[in-house]
């Protein structure tokens, strides 16, 4: 019995540290606000189980996730609460308007820093 509580804890161990570095790897890059107290991240947004063929494209095009956080690690926005508002990595073009409470991470494409709404 102690046999089999010892693989369990060992699996559920050895997978929520694979999560960890999965879940890492997914990140490809990191704006910090000018005033330091936002940070918008970009992750890849492809499942680890999708299919790709040869000659499909490299980093760039790839469909990305965006999130804003604040200083505390809180999460303010998330670009896919807009299905509309979908990009991809070579399109980022990461601007704050601090004055205008409103990060842009792409043409037409924004996260309002108070409410979290994304626009595009």
């Amino acid at each position: 019995m102690r046999k089999i509580i010892y693989i369990l804890l060992f699996l559920v161990i050895f997978i929520g540290v694979g999560l960890y570095f999965y879940n890492s790897l997914n990140k490809l890059a990191t704006y910090q606000s000018p005033d330091g107290k936002y940070e918008l991240i970009i992750k890849d947004n492809t499942s680890f189980f999708e299919l790709v063929m040869p000659g499909q494209g490299g980093l760039g095009s790839k469909s990305i996730l965006v999130i804003l956080k604040d200083s505390n690690g809180k999460i303010i926005g998330k670009s896919k609460s807009n299905s509309n508002c979908g990009i991809f990595y070579d399109s980022v073009e990461v601007e704050w308007d601090l004055k205008n409470e409103q990060v842009w991470y792409g043409r037409a494409k924004s996260i309002n820093i108070k409410t979290g709404k994304v626009e595009c």
